[in-house]
This record gives structure tokens, sequence and C-alpha cells, in this order.
């Protein structure tokens, strides 16, 4: 026990810059998993686990007879006329009494409590069409917001992926917070290594750096990014390494060593 325990704290004190290799492993460039801004009942599922689809492509739908209903209504609330008609009629009313008492008043024949009786009618009736026009505003800002939570209704694809997962079913409830699926960018695979501290002289940003794959194949990696911090502890550095995957030969989840440079 005491000599195990002896070598395990000799192996633990090794230093940072006896490693000559790191190891890694494959992820996807961009990943995410997709949730609902709507909870409800899922109504379609687009796709499937493995397809591949395009930045903004439907992937599933939640049921929305009911914001359906809503948007109508707010349709026949914004496409209503008939108040502001009125206002105009009424304000084109007032405006012509207005001047034919004041041409009765130059004659004569009208008083002028009249006069200011009918002016202050026709700034009664402008008031009215300016409520009818603002009533007639919100209506149709009702309606836009209806439809843009209308579209929300329809879960969209961020960026072109590959479906990685598929978590629902079609006629499950659902809420905001539960992952309906996740996509995965492919086409460029990234590994995140922490290397020794005095790696780093011989790394760049976007220089070249070999790798060894998990099946023996040798590859290359660009040095993406070298996080300007060191971990005090382990006195290590992180690395980002992209590689390309347009052939799909490199699979998530592959372990790849990279050597001291």
């Amino acid at each position: 026990g005491v000599i195990r325990a002896f070598a395990l704290l000799v192996v633990l004190a090794l230093p940072a810059a006896a490693q000559e290799t790191v190891s890694a492993i494959l992820e996807p460039s961009q990943q995410v998993d997709i949730r609902t801004a709507v909870a409800g009942r899922i109504a379609t599922l687009e796709v499937r686990e493995g397809a591949r689809v395009q930045g903004g492509e439907v992937l599933l739908s939640i049921d929305s007879a009911v914001q359906q209903a809503r948007v109508d209504l707010a349709r026949l609330a914004a496409e209503a006329s008939g108040a502001l008609q009125r206002a105009e009629t009424a304000l084109a009313q007032a405006v012509a009494l207005k001047d034919r008492i004041a041409r009765a008043r130059q004659n004569g024949a009208a008083q002028a409590w009249e006069v200011i009786q009918s002016e202050q009618n026709v700034r009664l009736a402008e008031a009215d069409l300016v409520v009818a026009r603002e009533s007639q505003a919100r209506a149709g800002a009702q309606l836009d917001l209806e439809r843009a939570t209308l579209a929300e209704f329809s879960v969209t694809a961020p960026f072109a992926a590959t479906v990685l997962a598929v978590t629902a079913e079609t006629g499950e409830t659902v809420d905001t917070q539960a992952v309906l699926m996740t996509l995965g960018r492919l086409d460029s695979l990234t590994a995140t290594a922490f290397v020794p501290l005095d790696w780093l002289s011989g790394l760049s940003e976007g220089g070249r750096v070999a790798v060894t794959l998990d099946d023996g194949r040798d590859g290359s990696a660009t040095l993406s990014f070298i996080d300007p911090r060191v971990d005090p502890a382990s006195r290590t550095v992180r690395l980002k390494l992209e590689l390309p995957n347009t052939d799909g030969a490199l699979r998530v989840g592959t372990g790849l060593v990279l050597g001291r440079p």
C-alpha cells in the first residue's frame, strides 16, 4: 500500500512538460439542442435522425389551431374600417357646418356662440378621428404580434446541419424546456486539447498541427484558437483544432493524438 501510494505521488508530481502527446475527441464544429419557444402538442415531425437540413428549414411544428384563430380574429379587427370611416364623415360634416355658420355670422344670421360651438365640434371630430386611427393602428400591430407568435409554432434549423438525435414524438405535449432534437455541423469537426505550456513556442493560431486518429490514420488539423489563459493547477493551455470533413469520413467521438511540436 505504501509503495503503491508513493508511485502514485511520483506520477502526479511529473511536470506537464514531460508530456510528449496529448489526446482529444472530435466534436461537431457547431452543435445545438432544439427547443420550442411555445408549449403545446407536436403536430408534425419533418425530419429524422441523420437527415441533412438547411438553415431555415422546418424541423417540426406545434399544433397552432388556437393561435391561427387568434390571427384570424386580429385580421378582422385590423381590416375593420367602419369606425375610421364614421370619424372621417363626422369631421367632414363638422367642418361643413362650421363654414356655413361662419358665413351666416358674416351676414348677421348667426350668433357668436354658434361660431364658437361649431369650431369646438370640429376639434372634437378631429380628436375622434385621431382615436379611430390609433385604434386601427393598434389592431394592425396586434395582427403583426399574433402572426409573429404563429411563426413560433414552427421550429426551424438555425444553420445547415445534420440531425444527430430526435427525442420527441408526434402527438407528444412538450414545454419550452424540453430538448426535441440535436443538430450538428459535421462538414468540419473540432477538438479541444490541453497542452503543456512549453508547447506554445512551437504553435501559432492558423498553423497546421499533425494528428493521429484512433484508427492509426495520420492527419492534419488547423489550430484555430489558443487560449490566452494558463490553467494554474496543470500548467496547461487550451487549444481548439479544426479538421475538414466534407466527405464525412471522420466521425464524432473519434479520438486523436497530437505530439509535441
